[in-house]
């Protein structure tokens, strides 16, 4: 007979359970372990691809280098301070495509960007025909799409999710515009009652001539008539300046790129006119306008997005200035905060994935600091991705310069109308 201890049964089924518990804290441990080490690893890129879609060729090649310039400032600066800190440091890459100012080599641009280069976000577009055929191909294929510039109202309101824009909208234009004429009877003791319209016919100066039409019945004011004209290759607008001249306005709003806008300067001196001439921010804010026509583009009022004159404007232009020798326009200055927007979306996201940058953007919320410059106390998206905190102004062309003159908070000189003309 063999005599030995029986085992405790109780003792041995715990024992087993306490192992099998361990060894699956240990299996979850490592698990864990390696998760992280693969989400840090994925946080670590050595690059992020952002394409950039401008017209850098053709008629409105002036305006792409411009917004360009803007984008390399910004991604030049980020880089320099450490790129994107929650991707481990990754730089930020352009990819820029020529749009050549054209809706379907534009559309095609942005299906190559998405495809072939695999960018994690765009922004463009500047003329609104070209955004609204980029932005539907983004959408398609749910890309962060960031508009700079592009003032179509059709842009943010077709219920896209992808597409987010910093510029004010063409209803927004219109009505200060508007309001500013309102006020020039208090601010030169200049009444206006009859207005004229005169606007390229491309979606930019159709939707903002609709928006105007709005804002003109709005304020009480008469529309005495509108002209339209094609931009592209036109060599002469004496004969729609003429029409407009025949209806008797008391001022005239325009709507312009900037060949146009020459010649509409150069045919209103040419009638003697001295009737107030208001730009949608166009062709007079480019520096080439002033270029071109020297003295006799002084007095001409515009619209402006951004003005060096506004606090932080002066030290943002001077690093503009050094860089590229010309002082930031609204155009550039804008395309520089559409980098930094992405740039905080990346930081908040920690992914190049597509739909994370989405929902970054989203919820983009930056106030007063070094983040924002663009004149405003916040930048934030409504539910449709319009930035509904965005300024305007009104300034006015002096010896060359563009100097703020409405709103009032932001003035640096007062409005003079007719006794600006002095070249004439």
């Amino acid at each position: 007979m063999i005599y030995g201890r029986i085992p405790n049964l109780a003792y041995l089924r715990r024992s087993r359970g306490v192992s099998i518990v361990v060894g699956m804290l240990v299996i979850a441990g490592l698990i864990l372990f390696f998760a992280c080490k693969d989400k840090e690893k994925a946080n670590k890129v050595s690059l992020v691809k952002v394409g950039i879609l401008y017209p850098m060729t053709g008629y409105m090649a002036d305006k792409g280098r411009d917004s360009a310039d803007g984008v390399s400032l910004a991604v030049e600066e980020i880089n320099a301070a450490g790129g994107v800190m929650a991707l481990g440091g990754a730089a930020i890459e352009i990819i820029l495509s020529d749009t050549q100012g054209q809706p379907d080599i534009g559309m095609k641009a942005a299906e190559r960007l998405i495809h072939e280069d695999r960018v994690v976000a765009i922004i463009g577009a500047y003329q609104s025909s070209v955004t609204k055929k980029a932005t539907q191909v983004a959408e398609q294929f749910e890309t962060p799409f960031i508009v700079s510039i592009s003032i179509a109202d059709i842009i943010t309101e077709r219920g896209f999710r992808y597409t987010f824009r910093l510029q004010p909208k063409a209803a927004d234009y219109a009505r200060e515009q508007v309001r500013f004429l309102s006020e020039l009877v208090r601010l030169a003791g200049y009444p206006v009652k009859r207005v004229a319209l005169l606007h390229e016919n491309s979606d930019f100066g159709t939707s903002t001539a609709l928006s105007q039409k709005k804002a003109l019945r709005d304020f009480g004011m008469d529309l005495v008539i509108a002209v339209s004209y094609e931009a592209e290759g036109v060599k002469d607008l004496s004969h729609e300046v003429s029409l407009v001249l025949a209806a008797l306005p008391d001022a005239i709003l325009e709507v312009t790129y900037l060949n146009d806008s020459i010649l509409i300067r150069r045919a209103l001196a040419a009638a003697g006119s001295r009737i107030p001439l208001i730009d949608t921010a166009g062709g007079t804010v480019s520096p080439e306008y002033v270029e071109k026509l020297g003295l006799l583009a002084d007095g001409v009022l515009t619209l402006t997005e951004f003005s060096k004159y506004v606090p932080g404007g002066k030290a943002l232009n001077e690093r503009f200035r050094a860089r590229f020798g010309v002082d930031i326009t609204g155009d550039s200055a804008y395309a520089y905060q559409a980098v930094w927007v992405l740039k905080d979306a990346l930081e908040r996201a920690g992914s190049t994935e597509r739909k994370k940058i989405r929902s970054a953007l989203a919820a983009t919320d930056i106030s007063k600091g070094p983040h924002l410059m663009l004149p405003a106390e916040r930048l934030h998206f409504d539910g449709q991705g319009q930035n509904s905190a965005a300024r305007l102004f009104i300034s006015q062309i002096r010896h060359g310069e563009l100097v703020p003159v409405w709103p009032p908070e932001y003035a640096t000189g007062k409005v003079c109308l007719k006794e600006c003309w002095k070249n004439e």
